[in-house]
């Protein structure tokens, strides 16, 4: 047989040694799992977990929504993830439903106003500093209906409509900028609906629907300058879901217009650099993409149903590595999110709604994946195919055999 030179003089020895390192090379990783999954939330049955995390503060947000016989109520509470636990915020004012979120020791929330008015509003929006304790501050202005909220240093975003009187029309959207600093608030008047909002820095990004109610596209903001950049062509699917952290932003894309009446759909996650307008394909799964993807630094973390079951991964965008976080009971898959080396999601647990979080061995720390990783996929692969648990083991059965196939390799080597 005829080897390129690089061959010539041992070529079976080196295709050895090519072949154990290619089988080694998938079980490297440069962010691992630092700690077992734990349980910091479990909520009252019959309630909903909604949850925010920045900075080692968890603000998690308990709902039992409104029926006809009983009134639906809200609880907020506070989780360090520096070890003090958990305690419940006593608020006057707690939010309503979904929309809360918390930057360093900030937490905003909305919640219906005392007298609501259609015309003049019906929603207020509060912030609390969770050091000093005082009493929530609402901003002042009435809000007729908010589709996304979010904070970022001193500012608050809040899409919606302040006033139907105001703008009786529905032809266009409206984006709201509260300074924390000197109460100021700035309106941007945009075509459409705005929904899921996320800000880092000067940017803001956001969902819209100008195109149509079918549709859905990811937009760039520069807060700066007003400059808006849409992400994606409105022709080729369905963009949505957006989050930024830095010059990265992730967010979903469906090629099919028509998947939300389905129970699959072969989704993607996005991730386009500002710095470079290059977009990459993080994941794509085949599957439903669930949860919004949440992105902190290099890490992204999301779920999907790859596996028959929703789980939560997470992509290390310096080693460009894909590691299983959980596999989770939720029947729609549980929201996940991420601060620095912390995730937390959601989870049914004997039918109730829980908070788990588990902390991360990120690159400075470690070089290999850690056992309690290897436990998470081992344990994930029994639950959902026994055939890819059976694959898995004798992937890893055949290692010791290989290291000796090596070391023989390598005698030989040294002998000639």
């Amino acid at each position: 047989m005829n080897y390129p030179s690089v061959f010539k003089k041992k070529p079976p020895q080196f295709l050895i040694l090519v072949l154990f390192l290619c089988i080694l090379a998938p079980a490297a990783s440069a962010v691992g799992i630092f700690s077992e999954e734990t349980t910091i939330f479990t909520a009252e049955e019959g309630t909903y977990i909604y949850a925010a995390i920045d900075s080692g503060n968890v603000l998690i947000c308990e709902v039992y929504p409104e029926t006809d016989d009983i009134p639906g109520w809200s609880k907020l509470f506070l989780y360090k993830t520096s070890g003090s636990g958990l305690e419940e915020l006593s608020v006057d004012n707690p939010p309503d439903f979904s929309h809360q979120d918390i930057y360093g020791n900030i937490a905003v929330w909305k919640t219906k106003s005392e007298e609501r008015n259609w015309f003049e509003g019906q929603f207020d929006i509060y912030a609390y500093n969770l050091d000093e304790r005082k009493s929530p501050e609402r901003i002042a202005e009435k809000f007729n209906s908010i589709d996304g909220l979010t904070i970022g240093q001193n500012k608050i975003i809040i899409t919606g409509r302040n006033s139907v009187a105001e703008t009786s029309d529905y032809d266009h959207g409206e984006i709201f900028v509260y300074n924390l600093e000197d109460g100021s608030l700035t309106k941007h008047e945009l075509p459409g609906f705005q929904s899921t909002v996320a800000i880092s820095g000067k940017y803001l990004v956001f969902r819209d629907n100008r195109y149509g109610q079918m549709t859905a596209m990811v937009y760039l903001m520069n807060l700066e300058t007003g400059e808006i950049q849409q992400l994606g062509d409105e022709r080729k699917g369905l963009y949505s879901s957006p989050d930024i952290s830095g010059d990265k932003i992730v967010y979903r894309f469906d090629e099919d217009f028509g998947s939300f009446l389905k129970d699959s759909a072969p989704q993607q996650l996005l991730m386009t650099d500002i710095s470079t307008n290059e977009t990459t394909v993080i994941a794509s799964p085949g599957v439903r993409i669930r949860s919004s993807p949440k992105i902190d630094g290099d890490n992204i973390v999301w779920t999907d149903k790859r596996s028959g079951k929703y789980s939560v991964w997470l992509y290390n965008l310096k080693e460009g590595s894909e590691i299983l976080i959980s596999v989770t009971d939720e029947e729609y898959g549980g929201a996940a999110d991420i601060s620095g080396d912390t995730v937390i999601w959601t989870d049914i647990v004997d039918g109730r709604d829980v908070l788990k979080m588990i902390k991360l061995d990120l690159p400075n720390t470690s070089v290999t994946l850690t056992e309690t990783q290897r436990t998470i996929e081992r344990d994930a692969a029994e639950t959902i195919d026994q055939e890819n648990t059976t694959q898995a083991a004798d992937l890893f059965s055949g290692i010791p055999v290989l290291a000796v196939i090596l070391g023989l390799c390598l005698i030989t080597l040294k002998k000639k």
